[in-house]
């Protein structure tokens, strides 16, 4: 383990580099996930193979006998840090997207729609994790999937999740494959708790202030709205998204 004391060494600048800087996680293909939870799919090899662990960063107060590739001052560690309290280790991934392949048979997708929020980003990769989604697709102007708060938003669930930016000739592979795409909308859609759902399903969730574009609505096969007292006229996205996957998965046709 190499010991760095310096802050203008040229490896600690690269991490900080991915940790400030969009463009510098797009060059490289490289981001930083934080916490001993976060890393453990890379330790005890259960990610996906497109995320490879390059490094692990240490501070001077980690428990004796971490295994890690660089050690620093605690202090360096805190500036590296997007939580309030440092978690004293942090790893640089390298990402290498799989190719985008829809299951012809059967598979539930999760589609993001102009989504803004980091933190609805990573909560929503999280969640789709939990119920079982085959991949995270990208639809129009969402934000960065590598964006610090997003990976942290996702609770160590990144690595075991495929997410792929779609083009527009993606929704014809849909309809040829006989998917059912699943807008969803504030009033107006089928009851989800009424809802069935057959073997191809792609849920979409739509951007936090104006909901699904129309451009998606149109495409759409079906319409889902999630029934609420009229007390509350909607639901964060992540949340709406979290609720409407959990019921996908568990409500076959």
């Amino acid at each position: 383990m190499n010991n760095i004391t310096s802050k203008d060494n040229s490896k600690l600048k690269a991490v900080r580099a991915l940790v400030r800087s969009k463009k510098e996680r797009q060059e490289t293909s490289c981001f930083v996930m934080e916490g001993v939870r976060a890393l453990s799919a890379f330790m005890d090899g259960t990610g996906l193979p497109c995320y490879k662990l390059k490094e692990v960063w240490i501070s001077d107060k980690a428990p004796a006998g971490t295994a890690a590739d660089y050690c620093i001052p605690h202090e360096f560690m805190e500036q590296l840090s997007d939580c309030q309290t440092a978690q004293g280790i942090l790893g640089v991934v390298e990402y290498t997207p799989a190719p985008l392949e829809i299951h012809p048979e059967q598979g539930n997708y999760l589609m993001l729609d102009n989504l803004m929020d980091p933190g609805n980003l990573g909560t929503l990769i999280r969640s789709a994790v939990a119920f079982g989604f085959e991949g995270v697709l990208l639809h129009g102007d969402c934000v960065e999937v590598f964006n610090p708060k997003t990976v942290r938003a996702t609770m160590g669930a990144l690595p075991f999740s495929n997410v792929w930016k779609i083009d527009p000739e993606f929704f014809q592979r849909l309809e040829k494959l006989g998917y059912d795409l699943v807008s969803t909308a504030m009033t107006g859609g089928e009851n989800l708790h009424g809802a069935a759902f057959g073997p191809k399903n792609v849920l979409v969730i739509g951007n936090e202030a104006n909901g699904v574009s129309e451009e998606i609505q149109q495409r759409a096969t079906r319409q889902l709205s999630i029934p609420m007292s009229g007390n509350v006229e909607s639901l964060n996205a992540a949340v709406a998204g979290s609720i409407c996957m959990s019921r996908m998965a568990f409500a076959g046709g």
